[in-house]
């Protein structure tokens, strides 16, 4: 989740729940052929969040296989290839889901990073454009063309979240591949996950973690006094991985979800926008968090 699944992010998750499976940010190949230290900093992980799977989007092969082998220098213990974001400028630049359209090149990449790495390789897409007729014979493509794992966020582009996620022909496609299965998209809880399964091998929480991490707990929900020291972590880890004055401003999205939902919470919105120091955060939080008794 671009903006969103950092380092800091994914320590957070693990925290939560050291049973899972992370991903990186949705990450340019393009921009890790050439070695621009803005997208290398995207990649950047801890120990803790092993194992972390590197997720890599692009549509020439010959950057694919770089980014590949430097994702496997770097430690990752898989390459997930995104070919399944609905983003406008992901899909005008061909990359994304409008490889579903071009299936050649799909197999083509596909094949070029597990003919080049020896990591598991996994893809992530959608239903189809604005169906599912070609569902089947992508997903036997794409495991003949190599693939260890595939991902189904079961909406089409045309409804990328408009409409409720359609699961019948993942279960269907899952009939036709030898591969494992994992599904995604509109999942709210363990629980929740766990009743899509069906046929599947698993299932992906993404959205739902945006100021809930504890969406992955096998626990009810603490209060917020009980998750103030993992989201002071998280501004911490924040922090410490990209400086004070970056760290401070991307933590705020991360603070106004945290205290969504709760009484009073946009009284202090505004302070939350302009947090400037850890110690801030601290302060802001403690201070609600008195008035607040879940």
């Amino acid at each position: 989740m671009d903006g969103y699944s950092d380092s800091a992010y994914r320590r957070v998750c693990k925290t939560v729940n050291p049973k899972i499976v992370t991903y990186t940010e949705f990450t340019s190949a393009d921009g890790i052929h050439h070695n621009a230290s803005r997208v290398l900093t995207k990649l950047r992980f801890h120990p803790d969040e092993q194992p972390v799977i590197a997720q890599i989007f692009g549509k020439n092969t010959e950057t694919f296989i770089k980014a590949a082998k430097i994702c496997e220098e770097l430690g990752f213990s898989g390459i997930d290839l995104n070919m399944g974001c609905p983003a406008k400028n992901v899909v005008q630049s061909e990359h994304g889901v409008a490889l579903r359209k071009n299936h050649d090149l799909a197999f083509r990449l596909i094949e070029s990073v597990a003919r080049n790495t020896n990591l598991p390789v996994s893809v992530k897409t959608r239903l189809g454009w604005c169906d599912s007729s070609d569902l089947i014979p992508f997903c036997t493509g794409a495991e003949n063309a190599g693939a260890n794992m595939i991902c189904i966020h079961a909406r089409t582009y045309t409804e990328p979240y408009q409409v409720a996620p359609q699961f019948e022909p993942v279960y269907e496609m899952k009939r036709h591949v030898s591969i494992p299965v994992v599904g995604n998209g509109g999942i709210n809880s363990l629980q929740q996950g766990h009743d899509i399964l069906h046929n599947l091998d698993g299932f992906l929480i993404g959205q739902a973690t945006f100021g809930n991490p504890w969406v992955f707990s096998e626990q009810s929900s603490p209060t917020l006094k009980n998750k103030l020291d993992l989201i002071f972590k998280h501004a911490e880890w924040m922090i410490d991985d990209k400086g004070e004055k970056k760290g401070t401003q991307e933590i705020r999205k991360h603070l106004l979800a945290y205290v969504k939902g709760y009484p009073q919470a946009k009284a202090i919105r505004s302070e939350l926008c302009h947090v400037q120091s850890l110690e801030n955060i601290k302060e802001i939080l403690l201070r609600f968090s008195e008035n607040i008794d879940t």
